[in-house]
This record gives structure tokens, sequence and C-alpha cells, in this order.
């Protein structure tokens, strides 16, 4: 029975969703990075309230952006171990709400012991904001922004009866990125585990370990279009060479050998805890198409034989790869 051998390299087999998962991270990336750069700083002041006696700012224009929306964020200015409620309105000409944030913030203070030692804490929770973004093209008219005090006291349940500080700022191009970086981490593990998983594609239809230097078997498997990967995984003790020799051959269903080829595996030293080498590991990736589909051996030899502890071969049928390769073609006839 004569056999056609032909070894070429090519990408048929090559699987696109690792790279397809790699754009999509790339393409959150460089969304999150334009998000830090559409940002403008429209206003920037400080402004006092009172109960019942609202802070106004001077009126904007309040455009639609392409790309983001308008972002109010307001600082309250207190001193230590108070608290307030205050709301933050958005205001049309004519003084009808737009929107509104209702913000509960505090700030305490206080001493720590510990162990002979001491210091001091501060905590506090002071910014509330709101984003706002045009339903229309084109400016929607100016609109006020107002900042009203609606409650105010000492954390010990005294009510107060005092102007506040109010540091206001208004962006607008703002895009809220925790959703990007949380997309951007969440399509990275996948396109991670995408890009792993190539390596375990195919029906494992041979896994064979023995702790010698010789192990085979043989399964049912090939076509025309079906790539098969074998895969030898070498342990030996820290007697090995730099490299070892490790021969595949592949038999027919009628026992005949109808591919051997030596390849040499450079090892991988381990060392334990004291810096000393006490095992090696080599690998070995081979591919084929073997046509027509059938019976198949695979039977691996490494040598020298005296340093190997143990000989893994795993093949795995309908297989696929995240890159070109080189595919060995059998063809008998």
């Amino acid at each position: 029975m004569a056999v056609d051998i032909r070894p070429l390299r090519t990408a048929k087999f090559r699987d696109p969703w690792p790279y397809v998962a790699w754009v999509a991270v790339g393409l959150i990336f460089l969304a999150g990075l334009t998000s830090l750069f559409l940002r403008r700083s429209v206003v920037d002041t400080t402004v006092s309230a009172e109960p019942e006696e609202p802070a106004e700012l001077a009126p904007i224009q309040l455009p639609r952006d392409w790309l983001g929306a308008t972002r109010v964020d307001v600082k309250a200015v207190i001193p230590d171990n108070r608290w307030l409620t205050y709301e933050i309105q958005i205001l049309d000409a004519k003084g009808a709400p737009l929107g509104s944030a209702i913000k509960q913030a505090w700030r305490e203070s206080g001493t720590w012991y510990e162990e002979g030692e001491s210091g001091t804490w501060t905590e506090d929770d002071l910014w509330g904001g709101l984003d706002v973004r045009s339903a229309t093209q084109g400016a929607t008219g100016p609109v006020t922004i107002a900042v009203n005090v609606l409650e105010y006291g000492l954390t010990s349940g005294q009510e107060l009866e005092e102007p506040v500080g109010f540091r206001v700022q208004v962006s607008r191009g703002v895009i809220d990125s925790r959703y990007l970086w949380g997309g951007f981490f969440g399509s990275l593990v996948l396109a991670v585990l995408a890009s792993l998983s190539v390596g375990q594609s195919g029906k494992k239809v041979i896994a064979k370990k023995i702790d010698d230097s010789d192990v085979g078997d043989r399964a049912v498997l090939g076509g025309p279009n079906r790539l098969v990967r074998v895969s030898v995984d070498v342990l030996s003790d820290e007697t090995s060479p730099q490299a070892l020799q490790v021969n595949l051959y592949l038999k027919n269903g009628d026992g005949d050998q109808i591919y051997a080829r030596p390849e040499t595996v450079k090892l991988t030293f381990h060392k334990d805890d004291d810096g000393t080498v006490d095992r090696a590991t080599g690998h070995l990736d081979a591919f084929f198409v073997l046509e027509p589909r059938g019976s198949y051996g695979f039977y691996v030899t490494v040598m020298p034989d005296a340093p190997v502890d143990s000989t893994r071969l795993t093949v795995r049928d309908g297989a696929v790869t995240r890159q070109p390769v080189d595919v060995i073609t059998l063809r008998q006839s």
C-alpha cells in the first residue's frame, strides 16, 4: 500500500474566535482610553446655600454631545462630625426641574487607642452628582444648576441653621468608564480562556501514560479536513541531557508503518526549594491529516531512555490551532 506524505504549513485549521475575543478586548480598552480625553470641564466653582435658600449657578447651555453626557458633581464642605442632606437640581429656563438627585453626606473624625498607641481618623462621604443628556439634537436652551440644603446638623443629633459651602463641577462628554473597565477585565478573562481552550480542542481519542520511554496505542480517527494533534510529554530525572530524541511512528489499520520521524525536544529543568535540579520536562506537538478515516496506531520511543521517568501520549481528533502550523498529510492508496 502506497502512502503519499505531504508536509505543508497552513492556517486552514486556525480557530478565529480567540482573535475575535482579543479584538473585543482591544476595542474596549481603546474606548476606555478615549473616554479620558472626551471629558471637558465647563464649570468649577464654589457656592454657599442655606436651608430653604438654594444656591443657583449662572445659566449654562446643555447641548447634546455625539458621545457622553453632562455630569454635575457637587461636594459638600462641612466640618468634622456633621451630617447633611442636600438636593441637586437642574432647572430649565422657566424654573421647572429637568432632573434632581438627593445626597446624604457626612464627615466624622475621632481618636483611636490600641496597645499603648493612639492616633486620629477621619472618614467622609461628601460627593453627590447626576448625569444628564439632552434627548434632542442641538442645544436645549440655558439650564440652571441649584443646590438646596434639606437637613443639616451635628452627629450628636442637634440640627443647625447655618450656611453650607459646596464645590460644584460641571463636565461635558463624560462616559461612565466603570462599565467599560468591568467589561475590559471580563472580556480579558474570556479571551485568555478562549486561547487556552484551543490547545484542548478536538476529541481525545488516545490518552496513555507509561512509566517508561516507550508508549503507544491505537484509535479510529482522521478523515479529510480533520486535523489530528499528537502531543508527547516526557518527564525525566536530574541526569537528563539538555535534549532528548523523540521518535514518533504511525501505523495503518494493517499494522504497516506509514510514518516515522525523529524530533529533538529541548528539556526544561526544574529545581526544588534548595535550588537543586530534581526533574526535567519536555513537550512535542505534531499535526496530521490522515486519509482515509480509519484505525491508526501511534507509537513513541524516547532516547536515551535511561533518565526517562514517564512518557505521556495524547491524540486529539478534529483539533484546531491558534496560528498556522506544519501539517503532514498522509494519503493511502
